[in-house]
């Protein structure tokens, strides 16, 4: 209680893609008597923040205010849908797209939450008005004023080179994900950020910035932590857990998956991100930092996708169970 007490001064920044998350439930029918591809009943449609919003929702439990600077479409429908589901501590600084929509995922699913395809709804190479120097002089101006800076890059081409170099210049601790997903495969890696205090990356990320299929994870961990100058550096692995290396300590700390009810994997590694980094920026052990984030990441998989974000309650009677 009194370590996530701790949490609360803490003025964070979270930067990254906003990504609205459409789940549309749907009944198969069976194969099409005309082809063969699956026909289903269209059921309903249930809507969540996602992307780097739903870092921030989770950040809001823990802190006292958090803000997010991140990139929409012009669309109003959207953006009132963002606004009215955010929490009052939250304070946006949103940027517009010149003429790129508000990322939207829909994902097809079944009533048991099989996915049965997704819909990518956005432009791979968005352009912010005023070529982004509007954006790029508030993060110069305000970086220095948070604790801690919590980059969520999706890769759908909100966060620029030139908003890179400010976030990694002045921010006073920098937490970082780069996410790789069907849009960007190949093209979007960690490498892209020159500096870091903390990374978490899944293990196809980070074999992808390393270009390694084969040597161990802790190998990989320990080359890129190195080359960005990384304090602490963890590779979530799913089923296998998460492994973090404690660059300064010369450490690495192994904690097993945490979750024996798995709902949906949607949303586990922004959770883990979210409270590792706030864990760590505050000055928490790496033992228990990852074991925090780690307990978080268990919790949300027992969610459909967003749909809430991590309550103190929870984590902490969660926590509990687990330290029995």
């Amino acid at each position: 209680i009194e370590m996530l007490n701790s949490l609360k001064p803490l003025k964070v920044l979270v930067v990254g893609d906003t990504i609205i998350d459409e789940y549309h439930f749907t009944t198969p029918l069976g194969q099409s008597a005309k082809g063969n591809h699956l026909s289903v009943q269209y059921n309903y449609r249930e809507r969540f923040l996602g992307g780097s919003l739903a870092v921030t929702n989770h950040v809001s439990g823990f802190v006292e205010k958090v803000k997010i600077v991140s990139g929409l479409g012009r669309e109003k429908e959207s953006e009132e849908f963002i606004r009215a589901n955010l929490p009052k501590n939250i304070s946006p600084e949103f940027y517009y797209f010149v003429d790129a929509p508000t990322v939207v995922k829909k994902r097809f699913v079944d009533s048991d939450l099989n996915k049965l395809f997704e819909v990518y709804m956005y432009d791979e190479n968005p352009k912010l008005e005023n070529s982004g120097e509007d954006i790029c002089n508030w993060l110069d101006q305000n970086v220095e004023d948070f604790d801690m800076v919590i980059v969520s890059d999706f890769g759908n081409g909100f966060i620029t080179p030139e908003m890179i170099e400010p976030i990694c210049n002045r921010s006073r601790y920098l937490a970082v994900n780069t996410q790789v997903n069907s849009g960007n495969r190949g093209y979007h890696a960690i490498t892209r950020y020159p500096r870091a205090d903390f990374v978490s990356l899944n293990e196809p990320e980070a074999r992808l910035a390393t270009h390694n299929r084969r040597d161990s994870i802790e190998h990989l961990a320990q080359n890129l932590a190195a080359q960005l100058s990384v304090k602490h550096f963890a590779v979530t692995r799913g089923t296998k857990g998460v492994m973090l290396l404690d660059n300064e300590g010369g450490k690495t700390y192994t904690v097993p998956a945490l979750s024996t009810k798995v709902l949906d994997r949607v949303g586990a590694g922004d959770a883990f991100l979210a409270f590792s980094a706030m864990c760590l920026g505050k000055g928490i052990s790496p033992e228990a930092a990852v074991f925090v984030g780690s307990a978080a990441a268990a919790l949300d998989v027992q969610i459909v996708c967003n749909e809430k974000p991590i309550s103190s309650g929870d984590l902490l009677k969660y926590l509990g169970t687990l330290l029995k």
